[in-house]
């Protein structure tokens, strides 16, 4: 029996009772529900919890009382273990003094815009419906009237002030968007249950047990890793005199104070409770103390041991719950470490900029100038360029075991030699490197600290320039094949007339860098490395290309995602397109449930935070995809605009691009590829890219377009290839305004293409 009478209701907890009645009167029963009502709006969701903080009202006490310490009394400036002890030890106690076990308020699904004054408004509003309903009088009824509208309008005014300083104190953060956008959709956050894991094939909730599980096999998957390497005892720390060496040198207090004031806020604690945003609002009382315990630390070439423990929260992935393989290690060090390394970090980089010891032009992760658009724009403007001659480009993209946590401490020293570091710099970084701990922290249970022998400090901010450092010798193993580095993300390609000749050059150059990971102390993953092949043309791909390692067979992909990019074997983008439009969809739905409760300036806010950021990521990359995959985008955007104004579907978009100052579709990738064209011209994109960028000289010709400084549009065979950034760049460079081409500043630059682009754009249809 079919059953075609429903009832539905999106609260599901307020239905006490269904009833199924039989009438007689016809062949359907009638379906009842009795439906629980209630004055209480709103219901808490969670229980009561306990945190220890240090509470609002007496926050302003322990800034008072931290800036009276005097520094100058304790910190003997002799031993820098001492002093570094010393000084996190009198924080961690000030803290402590202040810290109080507080009851967290259940969550309740309140209106966060709602205030005193409009509550009174309300209430007023009530009074004067309950006088015009008794005494039925025209006058009565006028005033309820004037009231309610006011309250309507107090509301309207109120919602659209809330949502504006929440995205403006938010900077682009969609993680606090989307806490209020939960709030004014009413999704409850789900209550968070004691975390269940598998250990030794039983499951427990024990909070104090599974931290101490989870800390082991952290511990122990690293050192299973390492274990397989038995590498030799003697490194070479030789350096060349006759080159500049690295030595580090004093800091000053403006140095300090400057970098304090540029750490990202954070309110996650440290294991001395400290974070962020207390060290900016001590920045004046701390400068002086930390100040003198770094460069004691430098002079004496050694790194506080107290300011190492990281204390590590386990963060689920995918796949299992129960099983501690899927959850990562989030590490949160001492927070006064991260201003010892940036300021080291600094003088590393001076340092390679300023001499012949830099890193490797294809290491494009944590640079100055790099991004991960430069490094897809670079790769794919590569494939395009070798395709257009013909042929087939095979491509392995490495993926390495837990690379950080491997890497080894010797070999590092020995390789840091290579670009000509001082003794005293490499006994310093040792210091830094060993005798590091951590342990697990599981809801307040925390567990046994245990040392970690090898790799560097996750979470860090020196490691990933060490760890760049390290492998930055990578290329020179597999001389042969193209070799591109994002940090641990590297990628090894090939060009050849058919596959199997570039399956050929891609297995011999695996053996070289099976060799190079070997003496590394670094091992493959075997299992998420994969190869693909590009090409425009079947014809050139065998019946089934092999990539081998070590006599096992690489899987061959006809997709692969690459720094938030995902690539197909034809370079068409369509299924990253589809990725795109499913995150825009997503967004632009909760964008129009909200919108009417929003000022245009926090809705122009949250457009660009929330949808445009995702069309405008690496967007002169995958725009080279042809116009018929690109279009559900552009019809996206066109949706998006019209929102954003209060506009149906059916309305036309371009009069609200032309009222909001926003680009068409064309003119959006236009303006993306000509800003990428101005940072290559200009020094400020990664060097790698300038290979494919020229400027017409006197030397070329001498013509009109010489003397305007026109670019060299590249030449290339097909239609494939004059898709490429180079091509379509290059010519849209050369359509650009001279007057916007010489601004002296990218940010001039910016502006004056912008208004040129709406100035002159034309309507699309």
């Amino acid at each position: 029996m079919t059953q075609i009478d429903l009832i539905f209701t999106n609260r599901p907890e307020r239905i006490a009772k269904s009833f199924n009645m039989l009438t007689g009167l016809s062949d359907h029963n009638l379906t009842l529900l009795s439906r629980k009502l209630t004055k209480k709006r709103f219901h808490s969701c969670a229980g009561v919890k306990e945190i220890i903080t240090i509470p609002k009202n007496k926050y302003q006490n322990f800034v008072d009382e931290a800036n009276q310490i005097q520094w100058d009394n304790i910190l003997p400036s002799v031993d820098t273990e001492n002093d570094g002890k010393l000084f996190l030890k009198t924080l961690e106690r000030t803290i402590t003094e202040f810290t109080q076990k507080i009851k967290q308020k259940p969550y309740k699904n309140t209106v966060p815009w709602m205030n005193s004054d409009i509550i009174k408004l309300m209430k007023e509003r009530d009074q004067a419906l309950k006088k015009a309903n008794k005494t039925k009088s025209t006058h009565d009824r006028g005033l309820f009237a004037i009231l309610r509208n006011k309250v309507v309008r107090s509301l309207r005014k109120a919602k659209a002030d809330f949502f504006l300083t929440i995205i403006e104190k938010s900077h682009g953060n969609s993680k606090i968007i989307w806490n209020q956008i939960r709030k004014m959709t009413g999704d409850r956050p789900k209550e968070q249950n004691i975390l269940e894991i598998k250990i030794n094939r039983q499951l427990t909730n024990n909070a104090q047990v599974i931290a101490e599980a989870f800390n082991h096999y952290f511990i122990d998957s690293v050192a299973n890793i390492a274990s397989c390497f038995t590498p030799v005892e003697t490194y070479n720390l030789s350096i060349d005199a006759s080159q500049p060496t690295f030595s580090f040198t004093n800091i000053t207090e403006s140095d300090v104070s400057q970098t304090i004031n540029l750490l990202k806020p954070s309110r996650c604690k440290d294991i001395f409770g400290l974070d962020t945003v207390m060290l900016k609002d001590l920045c004046s009382s701390l400068t002086r103390p930390i100040t003198k315990i770094i460069n004691l630390s430098l002079s004496q070439k050694t790194f506080p041991s107290t300011w190492k423990p990281a204390i590590v929260s386990p963060i689920f992935k995918s796949g299992d719950l129960h099983s501690m393989s899927n959850y990562r290690p989030i590490s949160i060090l001492p927070t006064v470490s991260k201003i010892a390394e940036k300021l080291v970090a600094k003088q590393i980089i001076n340092h390679l900029d300023t001499t012949l010891y830099s890193l490797h032009p294809m290491q494009f992760g944590f640079r100055a100038n790099y991004s991960t658009e430069t490094a897809t724009c670079f790769f794919t403007e590569n494939i395009r360029i070798l395709l257009d001659r013909g042929g087939v480009v095979g491509a392995v993209f490495l993926d390495l075991r837990k690379a950080f946590d491997t890497v080894n401490h010797k070999i590092l020293l020995s390789k840091l030699c290579n670009f000509n570091f001082s003794s005293d710099a490499l006994q310093w970084i040792d210091s830094y490197l060993t005798d590091r701990s951590q342990l697990v922290k599981v809801q307040s249970f925390k567990s046994a600290a245990l040392s970690l022998p090898t790799g560097i400090p996750q979470g860090s901010i020196l490691g990933p320039l060490l760890f760049s450092l390290y492998i930055n010798d990578l290329p020179s193993s597999c001389p042969d094949v193209s070799v591109q580095m994002y940090a641990d993300d590297t990628v090894i390609y090939a060009h050849g007339s058919n596959s199997s000749q570039v399956s050929e050059k891609l297995t011999n150059a695996m053996v070289n860098i099976t060799a190079w990971l070997k003496y590394s102390c670094l091992q493959l993953n075997t299992s998420k490395t994969v190869a693909m092949f590009f090409t425009k043309s079947n014809n050139n791909l065998t019946a089934e290309p092999d990539v081998f390692v070590s006599g096992e067979r690489l899987q061959i992909v006809s997709e692969y995602k690459y720094l938030g990019v995902i690539l197909d074997s034809k370079l068409s983008f369509k299924s990253h397109i589809k990725r795109v439009c499913n995150r825009i969809k997503f967004n632009l739905s909760n964008f129009r449930h909200i919108r009417h409760q929003m000022s245009t300036q926090s809705a122009k806010m949250y457009m660009h935070s929330m949808i445009l950021s995702h069309i405008t990521y690496c967007l002169p990359v995958w725009s080279q995809a042809c116009n018929t995959s690109l279009k559900p985008v552009q019809t996206l955007y066109k949706q998006t605009v019209k929102t954003l104004d209060k506009k149906p579907n059916i309305f036309h978009h371009c009069p609200i691009l032309q009222k909001h100052g926003l680009l068409h579709w064309d003119n959006m990738v236009k303006f993306s590829n000509l800003c990428l064209m101005y940072k290559i011209l200009h020094g400020l994109s990664s060097p790698p890219l300038h290979q494919f960028v020229n400027i017409r000289t006197a030397d070329h010709s001498r013509t009109r377009s010489a003397v305007r400084g026109d670019c060299i549009i590249p030449f290339r065979k097909s239609a494939f290839g004059q898709t490429a950034f180079s091509v379509r760049a290059a010519t849209e460079w050369n359509f650009t305004p001279v007057s916007i081409r010489n601004q002296n500043t990218y940010h001039l630059f910016k502006t004056q293409l912008k208004k040129w682009l709406i100035d002159n754009q034309s309507c699309q249809h």
